[in-house]
Protein backbone atom coordinates (compact mmCIF):
# COMPACT_ATOMS: atom_id res chain seq x y z
CA UNK A 1 0.00 0.00 0.00
CA UNK A 2 1.08 3.55 -0.58
CA UNK A 3 1.61 5.77 2.42
CA UNK A 4 -0.98 8.55 2.39
CA UNK A 5 0.07 9.74 5.83
CA UNK A 6 3.68 10.36 6.78
CA UNK A 7 4.64 7.05 8.49
CA UNK A 8 6.25 8.95 11.37
CA UNK A 9 2.90 10.64 12.09
CA UNK A 10 1.04 7.31 11.98
CA UNK A 11 3.74 5.76 14.19
CA UNK A 12 3.33 8.48 16.84
CA UNK A 13 -0.44 7.85 16.91
CA UNK A 14 0.14 4.08 16.91
CA UNK A 15 2.58 4.40 19.84
CA UNK A 16 0.00 6.47 21.73
CA UNK A 17 -2.61 3.71 21.28
CA UNK A 18 -0.12 1.09 22.52
CA UNK A 19 0.89 3.24 25.50
CA UNK A 20 -2.75 3.66 26.53
CA UNK A 21 -3.18 -0.12 26.40
CA UNK A 22 0.01 -0.63 28.47
CA UNK A 23 -1.29 1.73 31.18
CA UNK A 24 -4.20 -0.68 31.79
CA UNK A 25 -2.42 -3.90 30.85
CA UNK A 26 -2.81 -5.55 34.28
CA UNK A 27 -6.57 -4.96 34.17
CA UNK A 28 -6.80 -6.19 30.59
CA UNK A 29 -4.89 -9.36 31.45
CA UNK A 30 -7.32 -10.05 34.32
CA UNK A 31 -10.28 -9.92 31.91
CA UNK A 32 -8.48 -11.99 29.30
CA UNK A 33 -6.81 -9.57 26.86
CA UNK A 34 -3.17 -10.28 25.96
CA UNK A 35 -1.15 -8.11 23.63
CA UNK A 36 0.88 -10.73 21.79
CA UNK A 37 2.68 -8.69 19.15
CA UNK A 38 3.37 -5.02 18.55
CA UNK A 39 5.30 -4.03 15.45
CA UNK A 40 4.20 -0.91 13.63
CA UNK A 41 1.70 -0.87 11.98
CA UNK A 42 0.44 -4.24 13.36
CA UNK A 43 -0.92 -5.23 16.75
CA UNK A 44 -2.06 -8.74 17.65
CA UNK A 45 -4.23 -9.31 20.72
CA UNK A 46 -5.56 -12.60 22.10
CA UNK A 47 -8.89 -12.82 23.91
CA UNK A 48 -9.45 -15.40 26.62
CA UNK A 49 -12.37 -16.03 28.93
CA UNK A 50 -10.94 -16.41 32.45
CA UNK A 51 -14.42 -17.01 33.93
CA UNK A 52 -14.61 -20.42 32.28
CA UNK A 53 -13.23 -23.42 34.16
CA UNK A 54 -10.73 -24.14 32.80
CA UNK A 55 -10.12 -20.72 31.22
CA UNK A 56 -10.16 -20.72 27.41
CA UNK A 57 -8.49 -18.73 24.66
CA UNK A 58 -11.37 -17.70 22.38
CA UNK A 59 -9.79 -15.86 19.41
CA UNK A 60 -7.13 -13.41 18.35
CA UNK A 61 -7.32 -10.20 16.38
CA UNK A 62 -4.86 -8.49 14.06
CA UNK A 63 -5.18 -4.73 13.80
CA UNK A 64 -3.39 -2.79 11.09
CA UNK A 65 -2.82 0.91 11.75
CA UNK A 66 -1.43 1.77 8.30
CA UNK A 67 -2.21 5.41 7.37
CA UNK A 68 -3.70 5.94 10.84
CA UNK A 69 -5.76 7.98 11.47
CA UNK A 70 -6.63 9.18 7.98
CA UNK A 71 -7.85 5.57 7.74
CA UNK A 72 -9.33 3.64 10.64
CA UNK A 73 -7.58 0.42 11.67
CA UNK A 74 -8.13 -2.74 9.66
CA UNK A 75 -9.41 -5.59 11.86
CA UNK A 76 -9.24 -9.36 11.24
CA UNK A 77 -10.14 -12.14 13.62
CA UNK A 78 -7.32 -14.68 13.63
CA UNK A 79 -6.22 -17.87 15.27
CA UNK A 80 -4.09 -16.45 18.12
CA UNK A 81 -1.49 -19.21 17.76
CA UNK A 82 -0.94 -19.00 13.99
CA UNK A 83 -2.31 -15.52 13.14
CA UNK A 84 -4.18 -17.10 10.22
CA UNK A 85 -7.47 -15.29 9.58
CA UNK A 86 -10.64 -17.25 10.32
CA UNK A 87 -13.05 -17.89 7.49
CA UNK A 88 -16.74 -17.34 8.16
CA UNK A 89 -17.32 -21.02 8.99
CA UNK A 90 -14.29 -21.22 11.32
CA UNK A 91 -15.26 -18.35 13.61
CA UNK A 92 -15.21 -19.35 17.29
CA UNK A 93 -17.67 -16.56 18.20
CA UNK A 94 -20.47 -14.94 16.15
CA UNK A 95 -20.62 -11.57 17.95
CA UNK A 96 -24.37 -11.03 17.88
CA UNK A 97 -25.89 -7.78 19.11
CA UNK A 98 -29.32 -6.21 19.37
CA UNK A 99 -29.85 -3.15 17.16
CA UNK A 100 -32.90 -0.91 16.76
CA UNK A 101 -34.72 -1.25 13.42
CA UNK A 102 -37.19 1.36 12.27
CA UNK A 103 -40.58 -0.19 11.54
CA UNK A 104 -43.43 1.33 9.54
CA UNK A 105 -44.40 4.94 10.36
CA UNK A 106 -46.32 5.14 13.61
CA UNK A 107 -45.07 1.74 14.78
CA UNK A 108 -42.60 1.28 17.61
CA UNK A 109 -38.93 0.70 16.88
CA UNK A 110 -38.13 -2.99 16.77
CA UNK A 111 -35.00 -4.70 18.05
CA UNK A 112 -33.31 -7.17 15.74
CA UNK A 113 -30.25 -9.37 16.10
CA UNK A 114 -27.28 -8.37 13.96
CA UNK A 115 -24.17 -10.45 13.35
CA UNK A 116 -21.25 -8.04 13.66
CA UNK A 117 -19.10 -10.33 11.51
CA UNK A 118 -20.12 -10.14 7.88
CA UNK A 119 -18.92 -12.20 4.90
CA UNK A 120 -20.23 -12.86 1.42
CA UNK A 121 -19.77 -16.63 1.67
CA UNK A 122 -18.81 -19.40 4.10
CA UNK A 123 -15.19 -19.54 2.92
CA UNK A 124 -14.71 -15.76 2.92
CA UNK A 125 -12.82 -13.90 5.63
CA UNK A 126 -15.44 -11.91 7.55
CA UNK A 127 -15.10 -8.25 8.44
CA UNK A 128 -16.17 -6.53 11.62
CA UNK A 129 -19.24 -4.48 10.70
CA UNK A 130 -18.61 -1.61 13.07
CA UNK A 131 -17.97 2.10 12.57
CA UNK A 132 -14.31 2.81 13.27
CA UNK A 133 -13.11 -0.27 11.36
CA UNK A 134 -11.57 0.15 7.90
CA UNK A 135 -13.48 -2.74 6.31
CA UNK A 136 -16.78 -1.25 7.50
CA UNK A 137 -16.08 2.16 5.98
CA UNK A 138 -14.66 0.62 2.76
CA UNK A 139 -17.76 -1.54 2.21
CA UNK A 140 -20.13 -0.25 -0.53
CA UNK A 141 -23.12 -0.56 1.82
CA UNK A 142 -21.59 2.11 4.10
CA UNK A 143 -20.53 4.74 1.57
CA UNK A 144 -22.73 7.30 3.33
CA UNK A 145 -21.05 6.66 6.68
CA UNK A 146 -17.60 8.19 6.22
CA UNK A 147 -14.82 7.42 8.67
CA UNK A 148 -14.24 11.16 8.97
CA UNK A 149 -17.63 11.49 10.70
CA UNK A 150 -16.45 9.06 13.41
CA UNK A 151 -12.76 9.95 13.63
CA UNK A 152 -13.03 12.36 16.57
CA UNK A 153 -15.59 10.34 18.56
CA UNK A 154 -13.24 7.66 19.89
CA UNK A 155 -14.35 5.01 17.42
CA UNK A 156 -11.38 3.51 15.66
CA UNK A 157 -9.15 3.62 18.72
CA UNK A 158 -7.50 0.43 19.94
CA UNK A 159 -9.45 0.50 23.20
CA UNK A 160 -12.80 1.06 21.46
CA UNK A 161 -12.31 -1.84 19.02
CA UNK A 162 -11.00 -4.25 21.68
CA UNK A 163 -13.89 -3.34 24.00
CA UNK A 164 -16.44 -4.14 21.28
CA UNK A 165 -14.75 -7.47 20.47
CA UNK A 166 -14.75 -8.39 24.15
CA UNK A 167 -18.34 -7.25 24.77
CA UNK A 168 -19.82 -9.22 21.87
CA UNK A 169 -17.29 -12.01 21.34
CA UNK A 170 -16.15 -13.05 24.83
CA UNK A 171 -18.52 -11.79 27.55
CA UNK A 172 -21.57 -13.73 26.27
CA UNK A 173 -19.69 -17.05 26.63
CA UNK A 174 -20.74 -18.35 30.04
CA UNK A 175 -19.75 -22.00 29.96
CA UNK A 176 -18.81 -25.08 28.06
CA UNK A 177 -21.36 -27.28 26.34
CA UNK A 178 -20.03 -30.77 26.01
CA UNK A 179 -21.62 -33.78 24.40
CA UNK A 180 -20.40 -37.07 25.78
CA UNK A 181 -20.48 -40.21 23.71
CA UNK A 182 -19.55 -43.45 25.39
CA UNK A 183 -18.50 -46.48 23.39
CA UNK A 184 -18.23 -49.79 25.17
CA UNK A 185 -15.90 -52.34 23.63
CA UNK A 186 -16.16 -55.92 24.69
CA UNK A 187 -13.04 -57.87 25.42
CA UNK A 188 -12.08 -61.13 26.99
CA UNK A 189 -9.29 -61.64 29.40
CA UNK A 190 -6.97 -64.56 29.12
CA UNK A 191 -6.43 -66.10 32.52
CA UNK A 192 -3.27 -68.14 32.77
CA UNK A 193 -3.13 -69.00 29.11
CA UNK A 194 -6.55 -70.66 29.12
CA UNK A 195 -8.65 -69.54 26.15
CA UNK A 196 -11.90 -67.86 27.14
Amino acid sequence: MDALVDPTVSQVKFDREVAQFRELEDHYREIGWWMLRVKFPQITVAFANPKLVPPAVIFGVDLNFENYDLWPPSVRLVNPFTRVAYTNTQLPSRMLRMVPTQGPPGQPTLMTIQDMLQAHGPDQIPFLCLPGVREYHDHPAHTGDSWLLHRTKGEGTLNFILTQLYKYGVEPISGYDFALQVTVKSFTRNLGGVPQ
